[in-house]
């Protein structure tokens, strides 16, 4: 009978230390869980902390945190990521002609209209105004220079600049923060598949989004970077003249300012001749209509007041004159008298 008391209490201690150890182990997973809170919190604030500026997302400003967690600096590229921009304002007197032979270099070099605004010449206008076109094309950066080249040998080049922007240590920087976020979605997808709360897995789910929402977005950026530095944009603007516009150097004599004043008095009194000149060719006919109206109007005018004038010097019969005396019946009345 002993014997069974003792076997039952082994029995039954042997139970509790099994129960204890589950539970122990329980525990120490949750509290593994708890306190890693998936380094959520402890990480965003150095490595997520500015990682990403939701109202610029193409070009985020560099984050020293990057390169402190990584542990040395972010290590450039052996090429130079360079963002050409170039300016060019041109002059045609053959505008039609100039703009299908920019259009056509644009396609001879590989790259395409990005944008077109024309502007002036209307069919529907009786005056006519000159035309211009505004136009954004995107180069091959290798071949920028030759596009601008042949520009400005099919129009007249009136002015020219070219910006380059070096953005190698951002598109580095980018591509650290990149890194740095595939490697917590790695983290986060094994946390996930060993968490078993509901709680935490919902956390999880949610922090996961967020670091592929940003992943999204600097994968986004690196493009943007690579579209621009691969096609340079070259702004056009192209004018339609009658003369070119020339550039010459300022004069440095008095002899030079002389006659460079005299060439723009001669050339100021040659233009308002030839303005003067197509005004009157222009409205000619409706100053000859008006200059009709006008003489119809003075010579009505003129022939009512001389027949006014007229009228006011015959006197009515049987009126006395200033002096005193009867006015003589005129020769109509007294033949009027004779018959009767």
């Amino acid at each position: 009978m002993r014997k069974r008391i003792l076997a039952a209490a082994g029995i039954i201690l042997a139970m509790m230390l099994v129960l204890a150890g589950c539970g122990s182990t329980n525990r120490a997973a949750n509290d593994s869980i708890t306190d890693n809170k998936y380094f959520a919190r402890n990480e965003s604030d150095t490595s997520s902390a500015g990682l990403f500026d939701v109202d610029d997302p193409m070009f985020p400003e560099p984050d020293p945190d990057v390169r402190a967690e990584n542990g040395s600096d972010t290590a450039l590229p052996t090429d130079r990521k360079l963002i050409q921009t170039a300016q060019m304002e041109l002059e045609s007197r053959d505008y039609a002609k100039a703009l299908a032979a920019l259009e056509q270099m644009v396609a001879d070099c590989g790259g395409y209209i990005e944008s077109r605004n024309e502007q002036g010449g209307s069919l529907y206008s009786s005056r006519y105004s000159a035309r211009y076109a505004n136009i954004t094309a995107r180069i091959p950066a290798e071949k920028l220079e030759t596009a601008m080249s042949t520009a400005g040998e099919l129009c007249n080049v009136v002015s020219r600049s070219t910006d380059v922007a070096d953005v190698t240590e951002s598109y580095a920087d980018t591509e650290a923060r990149l890194k740095t976020l595939r490697l917590q979605e790695e983290r986060l997808l094994e946390i996930l598949s060993k968490a078993t709360d509901l709680s935490d897995v919902l956390e999880l789910e949610s922090r996961l989004s967020d670091v592929r929402y940003q992943i999204e977005a600097y994968e986004a950026a690196l493009r943007n970077y690579d579209s621009l530095v691969s096609y340079s944009t070259l702004q056009i603007t192209l004018q339609e003249v009658v003369e070119y516009s020339v550039i010459n150097d300022p004069p440095q004599t008095l002899g030079q300012r002389l006659s460079d004043g005299f060439a723009d008095s001669m050339r100021l009194v040659k233009n308002s001749a030839e303005n003067v000149l197509v005004w009157l060719v222009t409205y000619l006919p409706l100053v000859l209509l008006w200059a009709v109206i006008i003489a119809a109007v003075v010579w009505l005018v003129w022939r009512a007041a001389r027949r006014a004038k007229k009228n006011g010097k015959q006197l009515p019969r049987g009126k006395k004159a200033e002096n005193g005396t009867e006015t003589a019946p005129a020769a109509s009345e007294k033949k009027e008298d004779a018959e009767k």
